[in-house]
C-alpha cells in the first residue's frame, strides 16, 4: 500500500501528539517537519526538522500533503496564518482522525483538522477547518465548531452548542447543552459555561465569568 507523504508544519507538543496518531494509523509516511530556520536539524519523536517555511511552495509542487502542527493556547493567529498561506499555495491539507477516536459517520470534519486519541464526535456535529480536537475531548450531537478552534484535552461540548471561530476551550471545561460562544473566546481549564457568551474575551470558573 502506498502511504501518503505528510509534511508537519510546526514542531512542539502538538506535533508530538500528531506524530503518535499518524504512526498508529499506519497509512502515512512523515516526510519531515517544517519550522523556523534555527530549528533545522532538530529531532522530534524521531523525525527531523528538515524544512523552513520559505520552502513550502516547492514542497507543494512536489505533491506533498500538509498538517499544521503548531499548537493553539493563547492565540489562534499563528495557525490561521499558516492555514491561509498553505491555501494560497493550493496545498493539500490532511484531515486526521486518530484510530482510537470515535467519529460518527453523520458528523462532518473540515480540512486540516486533527481529531486525536480517545475523542468522541457524535452524529450531526460539524467541525470546521484547521481545528484541534484534543485527546479525550467530546463534541456531542448537532454541535457546530467553527474554524481554527482548539477543544482541549478532556473538554466536553454538549449537544446543540455553537462555538465560534478561533475559540479555545480549555482542558476539562464543560459547555452546557445549547450554549453559543462567540468567536475569539478563551474558556479556561475546568470552567463550566451555562449561558451564551456574546462578548469575546477570557472566561474562567464555575460558572464561567469574564476575566479580561
Amino acid at each position: 500500500m502506498n502511504k501518503k507523504e505528510i509534511i508537519l508544519v510546526g514542531g512542539g507538543g502538538h506535533c508530538i501528539s500528531v506524530i503518535e496518531s499518524l504512526e498508529r494509523s499506519g497509512n502515512f509516511e512523515i516526510a519531515g517537519i517544517s519550522d523556523i530556520k534555527e530549528r533545522i536539524g532538530e529531532t522530534i519523536s524521531g523525525y527531523q526538522v528538515l524544512f523552513q517555511d520559505d520552502q513550502l511552495p516547492s514542497l507543494v509542487q512536489a505533491n506533498k500533503e500538509f498538517l499544521i502542527t503548531i499548537g493553539h493556547i493563547k492565540s489562534p493567529l499563528p495557525r490561521i496564518r499558516l492555514y491561509d498561506h498553505l491555501k494560497s499555495l493550493n496545498a493539500k491539507l490532511l484531515t486526521l482522525i486518530d484510530t482510537d477516536a470515535l467519529v460518527s459517520k453523520r458528523a462532518t470534519i473540515g480540512e486540516g483538522t486533527a481529531i486525536l486519541r480517545n475523542c468522541f464526535v457524535n452524529a450531526g456535529a460539524q467541525i470546521g477547518v484547521n481545528c484541534i480536537i484534543n485527546s479525550g475531548a467530546m463534541v456531542e450531537h448537532n454541535s457546530i465548531i467553527g474554524d481554527h478552534v482548539h477543544v482541549s484535552t478532556g473538554a466536553i461540548v454538549n449537544g446543540d452548542c455553537e462555538i465560534g471561530d478561533g475559540c479555545f476551550i480549555g482542558s476539562g471545561a464543560i459547555i452546557s447543552n445549547g450554549v453559543k460562544i462567540c468567536s475569539g473566546t478563551l474558556i479556561g481549564a475546568g470552567s463550566v459555561v451555562f449561558r451564551d457568551i456574546s462578548v469575546p474575551g477570557t472566561y474562567m470558573g464555575n460558572p464561567a465569568r469574564f476575566i479580561k
